[in-house]
């Protein structure tokens, strides 16, 4: 029977640890620009011009006076957002399944949280596009984008 060595276990602790506080700090940074609200999350990729009109009918809102004005993310700036998350997910889940591979958990079971993970970063690619060009409802895509990876990342 094999026993892997303490040295691999160690590696292994250590770069789950790590993976675990990139995705902490990946979720933080979301929150902080959206409050994984659809509404900021919108406001985010598609801006907020329309919030700001010189019309005196339009309440005065602080909230809105704080945050300040977002521009609409470029097709420059959501291609550079897909280039970095499309290498860099594909990346940690791959390790990531790498090493839960190595474990005894059914085969059924992991199939299905590889095809999760996949979901999951197809959505989290493709959806900073899809708010931008095609419709808002695709916030929600977004933010079940962490979720699955989130649950993904979990096992």
């Amino acid at each position: 029977m094999y026993t892997t060595p303490v040295s691999k276990k160690l590696f292994i602790t250590f770069f789950l640890i790590m993976i675990g506080t990139a995705y902490y700090i990946s979720c933080l940074n979301f929150y902080e620009r959206t409050k994984f609200s659809p509404k900021k999350t919108i406001r985010h990729y598609s801006g907020n011009e329309e919030s700001f009109s010189d019309e005196p009918e339009e309440e005065y809102s602080e909230e809105l006076l704080q945050e300040g004005f977002f521009f609409p993310k470029s097709y420059r700036e959501i291609m550079e957002i897909t280039h970095v998350h499309s290498y860099m997910l594909a990346l940690i889940v791959f390790v990531l399944s790498r090493i839960f591979s190595m474990t005894k958990v059914r085969e059924m079971f992991k199939i299905i949280i590889y095809t999760f993970a996949f979901v999951g970063i197809i959505l989290n690619v493709s959806g900073p596009w899809l708010i931008r060009y095609i419709s808002d409802i695709f916030t929600m895509t977004l933010i079940a984008s962490y979720i699955i990876l989130g649950v993904c990342f979990i096992f």
